[in-house]
């Protein structure tokens, strides 16, 4: 399933994920990041932003388009990224969406989608699965105990 985005709807989204980018500017990166595999984070808000963007829209769901300073991080990381439980997931290069065990148990669903290059305009949504079935079945990331990668063959439209 492919949803475009209206000019609008690109330019809201690209602006929050710029003030995500500014909002962390000096932040340090989490320690099992590693930044020889990763895209620069201007691009990667404003992706995740988009994407976050057009599961709202194909869902039907309120999307708050939240930005907040990186030192308020803990008061809002309860927020789902769309309407009242769903988490969403930007694919890159894995062949599935990551869930994170901290997020279990917590009623969330997750979605998974890939913005499409190079201008994310559009973006391809994968599906979603209950969070906490998507733990179940997730395959293993390879560098934490605590994150696996649901395969898109487990996702429902």
């Amino acid at each position: 399933m492919i949803i475009h985005l209206e000019t609008w709807e690109y330019e809201h989204a690209s602006a929050v994920g710029i003030g995500r980018f500014t909002a962390n500017w000096g932040k340090p990166d989490a320690e099992y990041y590693s930044r020889e595999r990763m895209e620069d984070d201007r691009t990667a808000e404003v992706a995740a932003a988009i994407t976050e963007l057009a599961v709202a829209k194909y869902t039907n769901q309120y999307w708050p388009g939240t930005v907040w300073p990186a030192g308020q991080h803990n008061v809002y990381r309860e927020m789902p990224d769309v309407g009242h439980n769903i988490e969403v997931r930007r694919v890159r290069t894995r062949p599935g969406g990551a869930v994170r065990r901290k997020q279990v148990g917590k009623g969330l669903e997750l979605w998974v989608a890939k913005p499409i290059e190079p201008e994310f305009k559009s973006v391809e949504i994968w599906g979603g699965i209950r969070y906490d079935d998507g733990w179940r079945v997730g395959d293993p990331s390879g560098f934490s105990d605590d994150v696996r990668y649901v395969p898109r063959g487990v996702l429902s439209l």
